[in-house]
């Protein structure tokens, strides 16, 4: 603080600083009006900064949630599924062209044999 100043750094942070606003109303006259506003204090600040902190805390932590999800609709569970989709694909087709039954009988050699319904012939 300088020699011969007397306002604590409290009551600095709590002088208001006026802005003049000049406005137009619908029918083309001005007025001007006076706002008062105050300046922020340290304790603002700090309230504001653990409001942040405590923000950013929780989104991190959803994000790491969001990550370790393992079951569900995320992305590396929809490219594994692609993937085996395509693999279940060629195989397909590679067994088409090297048997010659095409991909529905197929299937339905696949279900009889299993056991699991009589619908091939």
């Amino acid at each position: 603080m300088r020699a011969g100043t007397s306002t604590t750094a409290p009551a600095r942070a709590r002088v208001a600083r006026t802005r003049t606003t000049t406005t137009t109303p619908r029918r083309g006259t001005t007025t001007t009006t006076r706002a008062m506003k105050r300046a922020t204090t340290v304790e603002e600040q700090r309230r504001r900064a653990k409001e942040m902190v405590t923000y950013f805390k929780d989104r991190r932590y959803d994000d790491a949630l969001e990550e370790s999800q393992v079951f569900g609709w995320t992305a590396k569970n929809e490219i594994n599924n692609g993937r085996w989709t395509m693999f279940g694909l060629l195989v397909g087709m590679m067994t088409e062209y090297g048997t010659g039954v095409d991909f529905v009988d197929q299937i339905k050699l696949l279900v009889s044999v299993l056991g699991i319904a009589d619908v091939y012939d």
